[in-house]
């Protein structure tokens, strides 16, 4: 039985990928939402994140038509040297993004 993380850390752990809902479903098992319109670049980034395990295919759940869920797990190995890896790369790649801006000072 895998034990389940605060809903804090799995955010972190799957960012940048930002899903409408996120639900704790228990023995280490999440599920991420999306409803329509689908982000499938958020989909996509939670798919290929290093550290998380996809279990079945992403799927349009009864409950929300033209929505998306993904059910997934954080795997055990990854460790706080992981995340910190993780947080610096997402720091980087927004700080490549934001415009510099002259502010006339």
């Amino acid at each position: 039985m895998t034990k389940s993380l605060p809903r804090i850390k799995v955010w972190d752990l799957i960012a940048p990928a930002v899903p409408d809902s996120l639900e704790d479903l228990g023995n280490g098992k999440y599920l991420a939402k999306w409803w329509k319109p689908v982000p499938m670049q958020d989909v996509e980034t939670l798919i290929h994140t290093r550290g998380i395990r996809i279990h079945g295919e992403p799927y349009e759940p009864k409950n929300l038509p033209e929505g998306l869920s993904v059910l997934f797990s954080i795997e055990e190995e990854m460790t706080a040297e992981d995340m910190t890896d993780k947080a610096k790369s997402i720091e980087a790649r927004l700080r490549s993004t934001l415009p510099l801006q002259k502010t006339g000072s």
